[in-house]
């Protein structure tokens, strides 16, 4: 309800618990299908998670009765594949900090039109490796976008990193006991 309403939110739960469902609902009602503009981006820190958005995405598109469409962009596939791509006009982005950038600055993505910017694994884009990358990211898009950040690990460092996000509600489940069932943790 709260990115709904249009609010800012940095939410913060554990792996498994639902955190892509969470903003893609929300993001995917709020995105028109009569405008053949990139309305939303969803920036995520590694080539897997990209894709595994990207497909949840398209699945929830593909249920929704919208006329909407997702492109998924990352750095190691092919660039003149997903400038062809970019042509059908998605509403929807959902990539790598650097493949945004690269194709912003080709003027091949243009993000005047973007209305909600997502940063999933907010706590790793904003970590001291990535946060050059992130805050031209987010000096692209226009003044007024709406700003959601999510992360399995919320750190308050990474949360004071974020001064772009002016009055962020902070939405924090705390999962007690185990795991979900289909989450088996290890280490080597």
């Amino acid at each position: 309800p709260q990115i709904l309403a249009g609010k800012n939110i940095a939410g913060h739960s554990a792996t498994g618990t639902g955190k892509t469902l969470a903003y893609l609902l929300p993001v995917l009602q709020q995105l028109d299908e009569n405008k053949m503009q990139v309305q939303a981006v969803i920036a995520a820190p590694s080539h897997e998670l990209v894709m595994q958005i990207g497909r949840q995405a398209q699945e929830l598109i593909s249920h929704s009765g919208k006329k909407l469409s997702a492109l998924s962009l990352i750095g190691s596939a092919n660039l003149n594949r997903q400038v062809e791509k970019l042509k059908k006009k998605p509403q929807l982005i959902v990539g790598s900090v650097g493949r945004i950038i690269e194709l912003q600055a080709m003027r091949k993505l243009k993000l005047q039109d973007v209305k909600i910017l997502v940063l999933d694994e907010f706590d790793y884009l904003l970590s001291k490796q990535c946060l050059a990358e992130t805050a031209k990211l987010v000096k692209l898009m226009p003044r007024d976008e709406q700003i959601l950040l999510f992360s399995a690990t919320a750190p308050q460092k990474a949360l004071r990193q974020a001064d772009f996000l002016a009055q962020p509600e902070i939405i924090s489940v705390r999962q007690q006991g185990k795991l979900p069932a289909a989450i088996t943790n290890g280490y080597i």
